[in-house]
């Protein structure tokens, strides 16, 4: 499925058709707006000042904390998980792997979720610093503060395991696949390491 990609603030504004030239435009651009859109008349549209917003960078409102955006994918039998680190919307750390646990496997895609989180908290942790993990799936917060009910056993885990990382960990819910730049990257990360 074709994607547009409008820049509405950026080094080069306008229309673009990969996230390549996109990104180029907008990374590292404070105070980027920018949107994906699925025709090139809605993505005209937004240039114009349209209805539709940009998606505001989360890092704008969490001036003392990381942003760190989190994805996960699934392709034949198998998943991924990926983290990107942005300080100040700049890229300081990224990675991405494949899954190991078998068990965990059975949840598709959402293992990969699962895991890219809490490989997050991990480096949090380690580099000693209180971080916001933007993530497109909703379990991701929703099982750490209890408005979903962990069912099965990678669930309970993973709850379990976020509980110890609460004092630095904090939840932000994004759009997934609207131009976000650290969701894309994180995304794509993902899938690169299932080679899809």
């Amino acid at each position: 499925m074709a994607k547009f990609y409008a820049v509405r603030a950026g080094r080069k504004t306008g229309v673009f058709t990969t996230w390549a030239e996109c990104e180029a435009q907008v990374k590292g651009f404070k105070g980027a707006e920018y949107k994906s859109f699925p025709t090139r008349e809605a993505a005209d549209d937004y240039l114009r000042g349209g209805a539709e917003k940009a998606q505001p960078k989360a890092s704008s409102t969490h001036k003392d904390r990381l942003d760190i955006y989190v994805d996960g994918s699934y392709s034949k039998g198998r998943y991924s998980w990926a983290f990107a680190v942005y300080d100040n919307g700049q890229l300081i750390h990224s990675d991405a792997g494949v899954g190991e646990n078998k068990e965990a496997g059975s949840m598709n895609n959402v293992a990969g979720e699962l895991a890219a989180a809490m490989r997050a908290a991990k480096w949090a942790r380690a580099n000693q610093k209180p971080v916001v993990i933007h993530h497109d799936y909703q379990g991701i917060s929703s099982w750490v503060d209890g408005s979903w009910r962990a069912k099965n056993d990678m669930t309970q885990a993973y709850k379990t395991f976020m509980a110890n990382y609460r004092d630095i960990v904090s939840f932000n819910k994004v759009a997934g696949h609207t131009g976000v730049e650290g969701n894309e990257l994180a995304d794509r990360l993902a899938r690169e390491a299932l080679g899809i």
